[in-house]
């Protein structure tokens, strides 16, 4: 093969001679040495990034206890007022009760003294009948007096 010259036989070129190295050696070693460097890099973020996970992981569950704890603490606050409450009803139940008992006997109690309201008004309807007659008899005869 022929190059430019005419020569026959593949020379290197003088600059070549004088750099030591073809311009493609330093950008294979650069982009090399890029690839390590973003390796390390890459590694260095995701082992961050791993430990701050598993940083987060913890807060999270010790997060998660204490709620879970103050939950429990206001379950059992919440049993303790109901049990309370369960009493109380039962106590109001008992007073409804005796209530209705009362207000049964005071209807019954009312119930006689309005028959016995109407009876002595009949009686004193009887007596009135009683004195107006009377009173007539007196003024019929007044003579006798």
């Amino acid at each position: 093969m022929t190059d430019l010259t005419g020569d026959d036989t593949m020379q290197m070129p003088e600059r070549a001679k004088r750099m030591g190295a073809n311009i493609n050696t330093v950008v294979g070693i650069l982009s090399i040495v890029s690839s390590v460097g973003m390796g390390v890099w890459v590694t260095a973020n995701k082992s961050r990034d791993i430990e701050d996970l598993q940083n987060w992981k913890k807060d999270f569950i010790i997060q998660n206890e204490a709620t879970g704890v103050r939950v429990d603490e206001r379950l059992k606050s919440l049993e303790g007022k109901q049990s309370l409450a369960d009493g109380d009803i039962k106590t109001l139940g008992f007073r409804m009760s005796a209530s209705e008992q009362s207000v049964g006997s005071v209807l019954a109690s009312i119930k006689d003294l309005t028959s016995s309201v109407n009876e002595l008004n009949g009686d004193v309807k009887v007596v009135r009948e009683i004195l107006v007659r009377q009173d007539r008899q007196d003024r019929q005869i007044p003579s006798l007096r």
